[in-house]
């Protein structure tokens, strides 16, 4: 879904996101085969949530950020909050709840040094729950960080220990995962979930001619020699 949407998190406002999507409620179909008639019997099981997958560029609060340092430092923060669909004067008409929600990937796109496309990070929330709600006409606030330039993709630096890296060309996309486990009660019908192993992503990179010697050196002493306790 494009359009105006704005995220809230602890009654506090994050910041309008380019795309999200997902967020839906299922309830999970069981099925059952009786009897001579061959006539199936179904009902409902347990009820699951989609995850909330959603765009973002840099004009995001501080809040936002220091959400996602947690979640992959050990933190394992879950909020609670909403995404709300706003018209275009800004006010709110409908509203999609999530609660004990946990961040469990962030996606930074390719990085090019020759691009001038936009870029955005892609992030997927995995919530415990979602409710729908509707909107209340209020204007939601729509300015939450100080205005910045665009965020493009030729716009990134790395550092590696003493390699020279300034004339790095290009970074693959990479994604940092949580995984989300959940812990189903039979008792209850919508499961709580927990976060497990952090995956950090391998990065690829492409470099310049020029310096590629003390990368080849790295690479022969860390790969070839062994060096690498």
């Amino acid at each position: 879904m494009g359009g105006r949407y704005a995220l809230v998190v602890d009654d506090a406002p994050l910041g309008f996101v380019k795309r999200v999507s997902g967020g839906t409620i299922k309830g999970e179909v069981a099925v059952y085969n009786l009897g001579p008639e061959n006539v199936q019997k179904k009902h409902l099981a347990t009820i699951t949530y989609d995850p909330f997958t959603l765009e973002v560029g840099m004009g995001m609060s501080a809040g936002f950020y220091d959400w996602i340092r947690a979640s992959f430092d050990k933190g394992h923060v879950s909020k609670t909050g909403e995404f709300i669909a706003c018209d275009f004067d800004y006010k709110a008409m409908s509203a999609r709840e999530f609660i004990d929600a946990h961040i469990s990937e962030v996606t930074i796109p390719a990085l090019d040094g020759s691009s001038k496309e936009p870029a955005y990070m892609t992030l997927k929330l995995d919530p415990e729950r979602i409710r729908y709600k509707p909107g209340d006409g209020s204007v939601v606030q729509a300015k939450v960080a100080p205005p910045t330039k665009k965020w493009l993709c030729s716009n990134f630096r790395l550092e590696l220990g003493d390699l020279p890296c300034s004339r790095v060309a290009k970074i693959d996309s990479f994604t940092l995962k949580l995984g989300v486990i959940k812990d189903e009660v039979g008792q209850f019908r919508e499961a709580t979930k927990h976060p497990a192993k952090v995956e950090v992503p391998n990065l690829k990179v492409t470099i310049s001619q020029a310096d590629i010697k003390p990368w080849q050196e790295w690479h022969k002493s860390f790969v070839i020699d062994g060096k690498c306790a």
